[in-house]
This record gives C-alpha cells, sequence and structure tokens, in this order.
C-alpha cells in the first residue's frame, strides 16, 4: 500500500511540475539545523523560483545522527504566500525525501509548510516543519537561513 501511495505522488508531482510552462529562476542558498523526531542534523539549500515568486522547489541536502551519521535529500515544491506587510512569507509544501547511510535506503513524501521572515531584500530566516511518511515516518523542524 505504500509502494502505491508513494507512487501516485511522485507521478503527482512530476506531472504537475513538468505541466506548468514556466521560467526557471535560480535563487539563493541557505543553511540551517535540523530535528527530526529526536535525531539533530544540518542541511544545506537551494531553491529554484518557477514562475516568478510564487511558486519554488527547494532541494535540501542534509546529515542527520542518529546512532550512526545518515545522509538525507529532500526536493519539495513550495507555493509561496506572501503577508500583507511583505516581512514574512508563508507557503505550504509537498515533497518527496531519501535517507541513507549507504548500507540501507528509505524513501519518503514530505508534507508541511514553513515561513520566511524576510530580515532584508535578499536575505530571511526561516522556520519549517514537515512530516515523513515513509519507513521513517516522523515530524521534523528545521530553523536556519537563506540568502
Amino acid at each position: 500500500m505504500k509502494k502505491v501511495i508513494l507512487t501516485t505522488c511522485v507521478l503527482a508531482l512530476v506531472v504537475s511540475i513538468s505541466a506548468i510552462p514556466v521560467q526557471a529562476e535560480t535563487k539563493g542558498w541557505g543553511g540551517g539545523l535540523q530535528l527530526h523526531d529526536g535525531e539533530f542534523g544540518f542541511e544545506f539549500r537551494k531553491d529554484v523560483a518557477l514562475g516568478g515568486d510564487l511558486s519554488q522547489v527547494s532541494t535540501q541536502i542534509g546529515m542527520v545522527f542518529p546512532s550512526d551519521a545518515a545522509m538525507t535529500f529532500d526536493v519539495d515544491y513550495h507555493f509561496i504566500i506572501k503577508s500583507e506587510s511583505g516581512t514574512s512569507r508563508f507557503y505550504p509544501l509537498a515533497g518527496l525525501g531519501f535517507k541513507t547511510d549507504f548500507d540501507w535506503f528509505e524513501f519518503g513524501v514530505n508534507a508541511g509548510g514553513g515561513v520566511n521572515f524576510m530580515l532584508t531584500d535578499t536575505m530571511a530566516a526561516f522556520a519549517e516543519a514537515k512530516y515523513v511518511f515513509s519507513d521513517w515516518d516522523g515530524f521534523g523542524f528545521k530553523l536556519g537561513f537563506y540568502l
């Protein structure tokens, strides 16, 4: 059952992104700390804007430290909702995740949301929460900076 749900989500994400005729624009880099069900770690992220400031794809690579270090890789779609004041940007997210220590591999589906607090025109602090549906089910939380 999990494979059917995962396959359906992957196909829906691929069709949604490829069916939108937009010009992609590379955005800045970011980094932060993450906590996923008691596993502490860090991540680096790179975003690509799709259709201006309303939607983007965020790629994240990181490390978490359970008993041994494990590498994580996520690709999430963000739909940006700007606040009236323009100082914060909220986003629901959906995507795919991958976790490995190179002896085992796990795939997951991500769902959650976050907020960017604009510090300057190009720099923001961010907070993000998401749930991963997979063999490593659990809630994750991230804090960091984005340039």
